[in-house]
């Protein structure tokens, strides 16, 4: 990232009042908690009444609370607000997860549950220690984000090419984006709702993790 970037990301919400290191990081997690959790809930007890609506409807619903939700989080600069956005966005992250887990056994959602909760503590860890490198691959990351979409979008849904082997990349690329988005989350004044703002990138690092590990490793549900 260079410098001009890092002082517009440092001017980021420095309206508030300021949390101590522990306690801004605390709200992040939690934040995030309950991201996952809304997924957990609607997974588990609301499926059947998700799988009831047209795919087209959920589809739609996804993309209008996705944008909107996070619309919401980042021009806020009301902590309440930025949370409501972030449960909009939770909710339509769930509409979509619990579509595609519905296809797979429940050992392979759980497994691939645990394989990201290890990645995501691993790159937590690594970016505690060595922030300053991860900083540094926002343009990089960036970059082998947009190719990776491009190849899939010309390669798989105009040319009908097999490209499994890009759910690896994708991994790769939101593990580092995990590490990005915490270090750069420790640059911003620690006000609860840049809190909110940091748990709502990570988050959306976790589902893409999450969503590509169960394409690997999953099994269908017949």
């Amino acid at each position: 990232m260079d410098n001009k970037m890092m002082k517009l990301e440092r001017m980021k919400q420095f309206d508030g009042t300021m949390l101590s290191e522990n306690m801004y990081n605390a709200a992040i997690g939690l934040t995030i908690i309950w991201g996952l959790l809304v997924n957990v809930i609607m997974a588990a007890l609301l499926q059947r009444y998700v799988l009831g609506i047209d795919v087209r409807v959920v589809l739609v619903l996804y993309l209008v609370l996705s944008f909107g939700s996070m619309f919401l989080v980042y021009k806020s600069q009301s902590p309440a607000l930025s949370f409501v956005g972030f449960t909009g966005l939770a909710i339509g992250m769930g509409l979509l997860l619990t579509f595609m887990i519905s296809t797979y056994t429940s050992s392979s959602v759980y497994n691939a549950f645990i394989m990201t909760g290890i990645i995501v503590v691993i790159m937590l860890i690594v970016s505690t220690l060595y922030p300053s490198f991860f900083l540094g691959l926002g343009r990089t990351l960036g970059l082998a984000l947009i190719a990776t979409l491009v190849v899939e979008l010309v390669g798989g849904l105009l040319l009908r090419l097999p490209l499994s082997i890009l759910d690896y990349f994708v991994v790769i690329i939101f593990a580092g984006y995990i590490g990005f988005d915490w270090a750069k989350a420790q640059q911003y004044p620690h006000t609860l709702n840049n809190a909110v703002d940091s748990a709502a990138d990570i988050y959306v690092d976790i589902i893409n993790i999450f969503v590509r590990i169960l394409s690997i490793v999953g099994k269908k549900d017949d």
